[in-house]
């Protein structure tokens, strides 16, 4: 059965060929969904399967709200979707790229260039730790151990 491949690089592939036309990868992305069987490409009338080496879901860019006095930020996808980042899910892998969580957890995303010096500016250090300050309040930033590739 054919399936849906997306590479280390966050390439999808189908059939051999790489996705690449934009509406069409944007449509295919806003498919996708994962439950306890795997993850999946699927609408009304069908599912395929997608083997994943890496996320193909990327912030491109990062937009500060203020609510009832709480400031927050909100992630543009690149399957055309924005969200509320959720501080806390933040991470900083080894090779110091920046993953957060999306699709109520679902999923990760993968901070393009552009938002992560958008995040930059919302960035404190305190000792050797890093927080992201959103108005009165601090997310400390999960930083990923390259030795042991555990959290720290």
């Amino acid at each position: 059965m054919d399936r849906f491949r997306i590479d280390k690089k966050g390439r999808m592939y189908w059939k051999g060929m790489e996705v690449v036309h934009p509406r069409i990868k944007r449509y295919l992305l806003s498919l996708m969904d994962r439950d306890q069987e795997g993850v999946w490409v699927r609408n009304s009338h069908q599912q395929v399967g997608v083997d994943m080496e890496e996320t193909p879901f990327y912030v491109e860019a990062l937009r500060e709200e203020e609510r009832e006095g709480k400031v927050f930020l909100r992630a543009i996808l690149n399957d055309g979707s924005e969200e509320v980042l959720d501080p806390s899910t933040l991470r900083i892998a080894p090779d110091n790229k920046v993953y957060c969580s999306i699709k109520g957890g679902r999923f990760e995303a993968l901070l393009t260039l552009s938002a992560y010096w958008q995040l930059v500016r919302y960035l404190v250090q305190e000792g050797e730790i890093f927080y992201l300050q959103l108005g009165s309040k601090r997310y400390p930033l999960m930083l990923e151990d390259k030795k042991e590739g555990g959290l720290s």
